[in-house]
């Protein structure tokens, strides 16, 4: 025959020996449609292999692949005709011996996909697709998100009663208040900058007004410091 037909799925090529797909339209009394067409599965017959690719795709029940079709001429002399099945299903499989055959094996499957594309036009699609045509070969805009990157959101010092920027003086104790996003178990260092007091951490003088090395364990931390006299 002068026409072949290759089966395209996960990058793997499959020679096709029989195919057998249709559409149908429910009918009134009179023989006249009523409802938008339907599709049957799209049904093929391989020679059996090593590959197992749709024995396991036909026994997991919500497994989808993207496959194409290729109906080819064997010397080149026409236009090929592609037929692509988005988010399909793999809903029948047989493995067929048969003795004294070219073959030992024959596999007989059934596909049955959301959306139909012919020749990259789109002639039926199921409300369950999830992948949509129009953005098949768009280019994919890696970016960086936004909502993991690690960051300070806000940071302010308050009183022992929580009022914002209370006019200490030393001898009092205060709270820095850290709120941060994706930063639990990561290292902070505080800057005070305060040329007229020093601080304390844990009975220990602050070197430079910094508290270095903090390890943040929640979202919002309020560490707490003793103000004392400069030191010299």
């Amino acid at each position: 025959m002068s026409i072949q037909a290759k089966l395209f799925v996960d990058n793997k090529e499959f020679i096709v020996e029989q195919h057998y797909f249709s559409f149908f339209q429910k009918t009134d009394y009179t023989g006249r449609p009523t409802s938008k067409p339907m599709n049957r599965t799209f049904d093929f017959v391989i020679h059996g292999s090593q590959d197992n690719t749709f024995f396991e795709w036909s026994i997991h029940p919500s497994m989808m692949k993207n496959c194409k079709i290729v109906f080819s001429s064997r010397f080149g002399t026409s236009k090929s005709t592609t037929i692509e099945l988005l988010d399909t299903y793999c809903l029948y499989y047989k493995l067929h011996y048969v003795h004294n055959s070219t073959s030992a094996f024959m596999v007989y499957f059934s596909l049955s996909p959301a959306t139909i594309l012919f020749n990259e036009q789109e002639i039926l699609s199921h409300w369950w697709r999830k992948t949509d045509p129009a953005l098949l070969g768009q280019p994919v805009i890696e970016r960086e998100d936004e909502d993991i990157k690690p960051k300070v959101v806000d940071y302010y010092i308050t009183d022992l009663e929580g009022n914002k920027k209370p006019e200490y003086e030393v001898g009092d104790k205060i709270y820095v208040v850290v709120k941060t996003k994706n930063m639990i178990g990561k290292e902070l260092t505080l800057n005070l900058a305060d040329k007229t007091k020093d601080f304390k951490y844990e009975d220990e003088i602050l070197p430079n007004d910094r508290l270095e090395n903090y390890q943040i364990t929640s979202n919002t931390e309020k560490i707490k410091l003793e103000v004392i006299p400069e030191q010299n």
